[in-house]
């Protein structure tokens, strides 16, 4: 049971510092005045969320880790833009208001 606890931790964790990074470096961000470089931190990106999903394989059978996964990525992926709406500033700075 401790194991699969940690596993879980561990897919969560992972999956969602990888979207982060993926988010980060894109250039249509909002949360950074500039995008994170891309070769080190994409690429980090991609490792992490793919060892999330090897992770998830660990404790689940394939389908129920890949549907997991796929789930996950389009949901923090689909509202990490948003959360720029968030700042104090509300965005409006990058927009030139």
């Amino acid at each position: 049971m401790r194991r699969e606890k940690v596993m879980v931790t561990l897919f969560l964790v992972l999956t969602l510092a990888g979207c982060l990074l993926l988010f980060l470096t894109h250039p249509n961000q909002r949360w950074l005045h500039k995008p994170l470089a891309v070769m080190p931190w994409r690429w980090l990106g991609v490792a992490f969320v793919l060892a999330g999903l090897f992770s998830a394989v660990s404790y689940l059978p394939v389908n129920a880790a890949l549907f997991a996964w796929l789930v996950i990525m389009m949901l923090v992926i689909g509202l990490l833009p948003f959360a720029a709406l968030l700042k104090e500033d509300g965005g409006e700075k990058h927009r030139g208001h």
